[in-house]
């Protein structure tokens, strides 16, 4: 709370979107935590709004994350409509989108780690220096598993600024199933859950259900979800003939979810270590399925082992070993045995992971922060970002990986349209969000080798724009840009409460829309 009572405002940052089909999670927790406070979700585009509602959300384009001078008109943009008091970053991605803000805005900065952005984003040379002035800049940084903390340790942050919140699952949505009175006839059901990509294992758990065909074990398995790899899994099940046992669903939405899992016997979910490095924190997927009382076969990777309990909640298996899984599901394939795991998957979901308890973990850190650091303390007056920040944070526009579509068209087509960049602040779908959703229309096997050829294409269109743009404007922006930074640098503060702007008024001149404060 605020000084007087008041609820304390929270900038929920999750970049690029707000919110894809396969993060619910913080959805929930995001929900839950607007009991307690008010939450502004901060995004430069929006999709799924239908299943994943905000009441107020701002959007504005990558430039306004990297650039000093457009994020200044940001930073002014949300000081003047919601008085921020603390930003929450959800992955380290948005935490570095949030660099500038955090130093406009003289307010703490909390950063959630959830795996790939350890795992992958930082070990690249175009994000390991900017990471290194996150891990310096953030106030409190929180991680989704034992495992991704040790991580950060290594990276020689301090103990005491690192906490581990598990993922937790909103129990009343996820209800556990009684499955005693399930018919033992028919095939054993088994489900996967996730996107179409290497590190969900697909592979070993289509090679393990070709090893059990050739038994003559009655097995089908359905895979919800979707990915660059659809094409290449389709192929792959039918080399192993068994493409007729494999179902592919696509995406759904959390009904969807519970459904499926309510009608299967057993999750599958055999996460490995992809080529580039990325792991998993830990899968939500799992807790929820557990809180369902679905038995889990899952790999010795990551956060995993710390939310299966090998041989009481489900089995673990090593990496890459489809004879392993093939063992899991014999095993599982025993009704009694099948029960009493799932018993106890959904007793210990229930004891362990209860979204509310997270809530109430996030919400205690948002006040500590705010009791700890006020705007004119010491810290939060210090500069924490490098001269080179702008190119730091340049640079890590070019990964093409790490980009959706949309970004790299709004960064080729610096328009107009593109400028509107806080409209539709009450949550209400914009045109942007409309005209993306027509995605889904798209089939799998078009849609992701079409992403990553138009992803290169316009990778290359920006350099070359860039290599040639002449810049029309009286001033030069690369040098508002410096006196930007200069300003913050030196202890400068945004102060566009008074009726003089002073230096900060000076610097957004240029820009007549932010002026217009009625």
């Amino acid at each position: 709370m605020r000084a007087g009572g008041a609820r304390l405002s929270v900038l929920q940052c999750k970049f690029a979107a707000w919110l894809s089909w396969s993060q619910p999670f913080i959805h929930q927790l995001v929900q839950g935590i607007g009991r307690s406070v008010d939450n502004v979700v901060v995004c430069n585009r929006t999709e799924n709004l239908d299943r994943f509602p905000v009441d107020r959300v701002v959007r504005f384009p990558v430039r306004y994350t990297t650039e000093p001078r457009l994020a200044l008109l940001a930073a002014a943009h949300l000081e003047r409509s919601y008085r921020p008091d603390v930003i929450h970053a959800h992955f380290g991605w948005s935490g570095l989108r949030m660099l500038l803000m955090r130093q406009y805005l003289r307010i703490p900065l909390l950063v959630t780690f959830g795996g790939r952005d350890l795992a992958v984003q930082l070990p690249q040379p175009e994000f390991e220096p900017l990471y290194r002035v996150l891990f310096q800049a953030c106030e409190q940084l929180v991680c989704v598993s034992d495992d991704l903390r040790q991580g950060l340790l290594d990276q020689g942050v301090e103990p005491d600024r690192v906490e581990v919140i598990r993922r937790g699952t909103d129990l009343a949505r996820f209800a556990f199933v009684d499955r005693t009175t399930r018919s033992d006839a028919g095939p054993l059901r088994a489900l996967m859950v996730g996107r179409l990509i290497e590190k969900k294992g697909h592979r070993d758990a289509f090679a393990a259900l070709a090893e059990l065909a050739s038994e003559g074990r009655a097995l089908e398995l359905s895979v919800l979800g979707e990915g660059e790899d659809y094409a290449a899994l389709r192929r792959r099940a039918r080399e192993l003939g068994v493409r007729e046992r494999i179902q592919f669903i696509g995406t759904t939405d959390h009904a969807g979810v519970r459904d499926r899992m309510a009608a299967a016997d057993v999750l599958l979910h055999c996460s490995v270590t992809g080529r580039d490095g990325d792991k998993e924190g830990i899968p939500n997927v799992v807790v929820e399925a557990e809180a369902t009382g679905l038995p889990v076969v899952a790999t010795r990777h990551g956060g995993i082992v710390e939310v299966v309990r090998d041989g009481e909640t489900g089995i673990l298996v090593p990496e890459h070993d489809p004879k392993a899984i093939a063992a899991a599901l014999r095993t599982l394939g025993d009704r009694e045995t099948r029960l009493r795991v799932g018993r106890a998957a959904g007793a210990f979901a229930r004891a362990e992971f209860d979204l509310e308890r997270q809530v109430a973990r996030y919400v205690a850190i948002y006040e500590k922060l705010v009791a700890r650091y006020s705007r004119e303390s010491e810290r939060m007056r210090s500069n924490f970002l490098p001269d080179d920040v702008s190119d730091l944070l340049d640079r890590s526009l070019r990964v093409q990986t790490e980009l959706s579509i949309a970004e790299l068209s709004e960064r080729f087509v610096k328009g107009r349209s593109f400028d509107v960049a806080f409209a539709n602040d009450d949550g209400r779908a914009g045109l942007l969000e409309r005209a993306y959703g027509l995605k889904r229309l798209i089939p799998q096997s078009v849609k992701f080798p079409a992403k990553m050829l138009l992803g290169r294409a316009l990778l290359q269109a920006i350099a070359l724009r860039k290599r040639f743009a002449r810049h029309g404007q009286v001033e030069d922006p690369e040098e508002i840009d410096r006196r930007v930074e200069r300003f913050f640098r030196e202890g400068g503060s945004l102060d566009v409460e008074g009726d003089d702007w002073g230096v900060v008024d000076d610097l957004l001149r240029w820009h007549p829309d932010l002026r217009d404060r009625d």
